[in-house]
């Protein structure tokens, strides 16, 4: 039995292969992909900036937020996951001993200890480790015995779904991490999928003031994040985005502020300014490896701020983000705007970047039973 699957062969070049399906050990699953959301990680290993930077390697199948359906389960894996087969879920794409540092406090999408690959994740790992059916641009997954899965209601639509991760990062990063509380501010920088993702993690979490930023070429996503819960709106190549929050707050400026762009630098310098005395800021947005801050840290140390990283999403933030979108699924409907066949993966990838004439996407998906 073989599965297809399209395998990044190199720098913007996806090729459609037929991979042999593995036999699945007791430990082990095999998952029927129905579909693969699509983040700005995908753009970037598309770009070939993740082998630029060492991260990966040519050849391999993209794709670390998969759904689908178990389609074969070993006895062990059943029993540790808690599912049977037909059962559809969402696969969490970090891959962890259990037992390192990282994971023994918690931190266990930190692990570099389970696989010689880094990141060992979903989306990935190489061909020619193990099977090499590793991505969710295929229709099979090969599920290791380390995997993370959750359970979905059958009656949460896959379009919906498909944003379980986008989700779970905005809960994690605009939430979880600064313990923004009940009546906080937040300042989130960026209005794409994460920053939405923001903006309903805070809205739900009952921040009292939700501010978010983006570029005049960002209005439809400007106007979605204001019917999904932002107060106010900046564009920032058109406004002074520090004063328009001080206006905002009464020049006690955000609790909380969160970076979700990618590439520019300003934002950051933007935080240390538009951030309360004694407040949080998250950084999450990729920079690239060149880049650099002009930056006055003085600032951080004499305002006393909180500077925190944060890479990916862990734990309890997947099940409240399925939980939230279970509980008002047609609330995200406008967030799904393309579903693309397997076969046009590359198409997909340059929509979700802008790169095609539709350039208003937002979610982007690859269903391969569309193919």
């Amino acid at each position: 039995m073989k599965a297809r699957a399209m395998v990044q062969v190199g720098d913007r070049r996806l090729e459609m292969e037929e991979r042999e399906i593995p036999a699945v050990g007791a430990e082990e699953g095999l998952l029927r992909v129905e579909t693969c959301g699509l983040c700005g990680s995908d753009i970037e290993q598309y770009r070939g900036h993740f082998v630029q930077k060492g991260l990966v390697r040519y050849p391999l199948i993209p794709g670390h937020e998969p759904i689908g359906r178990i389609a074969e389960l070993g006895p062990v894996a059943a029993k540790s996951w808690g599912v049977k087969v037909g059962d559809r879920v969402a696969l969490e794409p970090h891959l962890s001993c259990g037992r390192c540092h990282a994971c023994s406090r918690g931190s266990y999408h930190l692990c570099k200890s389970l696989l010689p690959i880094n990141p060992a994740a979903y989306g990935y790992l190489p061909l020619d480790f193990g099977h090499g059916l590793w991505g969710g641009y295929s229709e099979y997954i090969h599920l290791h015995a380390r995997t993370r899965l959750h359970k979905l209601p059958e009656q949460l639509p896959l379009a919906i779904a498909a944003m379980y991760q986008l989700l779970a990062a905005g809960i994690r990063w605009s939430v979880h991490v600064p313990k923004t509380s009940f009546g906080d501010t937040v300042l989130i920088l960026g209005c794409g999928q994460r920053g939405l993702g923001s903006v309903i993690a805070c809205a739900s979490a009952g921040v009292g003031n939700i501010i978010v930023t983006g570029l005049a070429r960002d209005a439809h996503k400007l106007a979605l994040a204001r019917d999904l819960g932002a107060h106010a709106t900046i564009v920032a190549d058109r406004e002074n985005v520090v004063k328009r929050v001080m206006e905002l707050t009464g020049n006690r400026g955000a609790d909380v502020v969160v970076d979700l762009t990618p590439v520019a630098t300003q934002p950051i310098v933007d935080a240390v300014d538009a951030v309360r005395v004694g407040g949080t800021i998250v950084l999450a947005g990729i920079k690239g490896g060149s880049a650099t801050v002009p930056l006055d840290s003085d600032r951080i140390v004499v305002k006393e701020l909180t500077v925190q990283g944060v890479f990916t999403q862990a734990g309890a933030a997947y099940e409240q983000a399925i939980s939230l979108l279970s509980r008002d699924s047609a609330k995200f409907t406008r967030m799904h705007t393309h579903d693309f066949p397997l076969h046009r993966a590359a198409e997909a990838i340059e929509t979700l970047a802008g790169e095609r004439p539709d350039s208003e996407a937002i979610c982007v998906s690859l269903s391969p039973e569309t193919s």
